[in-house]
């Protein structure tokens, strides 16, 4: 028994002397004093030995096991001061590692708004900011749309407050840009040319080209002799810089209270080339199989509505044009759903 414990401490204590892990000093910890091990199952022998031996060995064990075990935690230090120091003599070049960074950028309607009032600042017109909360009378009554008017049924309001009976109270959310018509003749003389964009609102039934929430565009161009001759050639002047020079056209005689004539301007559905049918023989929900699609309203001001901005019909004309700003990015873009604009999907956004 006192040979085998001698070379079991000279075997091991080489083999801990050789380990270069903390993975094999377990290894050799289990093997001296797991369940089973050679240290453990030592003592099993004791009953076996005489009274005399037996005072020989059970120092000689006691020391055996000890020795072992101070010789594994102290290669276990050893061990990790050897890891320790390779940490810190490793160097890690990062120079070649790109990280990509990820950059917002405008949203493609902000885009589109700022390319168009570039356009029209270059022929001379400034931008006008109205309210979206504004006033029946702004809205609706100024232009030449008073109460119980038919004509209201075309719009689809929502109104903030209906109890109120005087139309300069009653506020709502305006459902178009012309409620800076009013204002704007309020504030400066004539002539002025001025462009007012933003947000609109209508309870609206959402499909592949309404919106409940939409951005318009809209010029007021007040001067003397101005005709339709002008208008069309502000549509044109439009169309072509923001879609392209190939880009068909029609105005198409439509009725709005405040201007008169009034016209709707139409541009040729980009996406059944004006054939109204796809490819597959399918209607264009686009279009809604028409071949066109209509961007916008616009007209000569009603002589009523420069009345009430103060303005002498008999001496001045005037211009209200407006398309809608998400139906022109459709034709620009090649965009056949409206809705993926306030969509907040970033696999849309991200291609602009």
């Amino acid at each position: 028994m006192e040979e085998k414990l001698k070379t079991i401490q000279k075997q091991y204590l080489k083999k801990i002397e050789q380990a270069e892990s903390l993975k094999e000093l377990d290894e050799i910890f289990l093997a001296l004093f797991g369940k089973n091990g050679e240290i453990t199952g030592a003592p099993k022998e004791f009953p076996k030995l005489e009274k005399e031996n037996l005072q020989k060995i059970g120092p000689l064990f006691n020391s055996t096991k000890q020795n072992l075990e101070e010789a594994i935690e102290k290669r276990r230090e050893e061990v990790r001061e050897e890891k320790y120091k390779n940490l810190v003599d490793e160097k890690t070049d990062l120079s070649a590692v790109e990280i990509k960074k990820r950059q917002g950028h405008l949203h493609p309607t902000t885009q589109f708004i700022q390319e168009t009032v570039e356009l029209f600042k270059k022929i001379g017109f400034q931008q006008f900011d109205a309210p979206q909360i504004d006033s029946d009378f702004y809205n609706f009554e100024a232009l030449n749309i008073p109460q119980e008017h038919p004509a209201r049924d075309l719009w689809d309001t929502i109104y903030i407050d209906q109890k109120q009976e005087s139309s300069k109270q009653k506020l709502l959310l305006r459902t178009h840009t012309s409620n800076s018509q009013i204002r704007i003749m309020e504030k400066y003389k004539p002539p002025f040319r001025m462009m007012s964009l933003g947000r609109c609102f209508r309870y609206e039934n959402i499909d592949a080209r309404h919106e409940h929430t939409f951005e318009q565009f809209e010029l007021i161009y007040v001067d003397k002799g101005l005709s339709m001759a002008n208008l069309l050639y502000l549509s044109e002047y439009f169309l072509k810089a923001i879609v392209g020079k190939n880009i068909k056209a029609r105005l198409r005689p439509k009725y709005y209270p405040f201007v008169e004539p009034g016209v709707g301007i139409d541009a040729m559905c980009m996406f059944c080339n004006g054939e109204a049918h796809l490819q597959d023989g399918k209607e264009c929900k686009v279009c809604s199989g028409t071949g066109w699609l209509e961007i916008g309203g616009a007209g000569m001001i009603h002589p009523q509505v420069l009345k009430n901005g103060n303005v002498d019909p008999n001496i001045y004309s005037g211009i209200a044009w407006g398309p809608g700003v998400g139906r022109m990015m459709m034709l620009k873009h090649g965009i056949s759903d409206i809705r993926l604009f306030l969509s907040g999907d970033l696999r849309f956004l991200e291609k602009f």
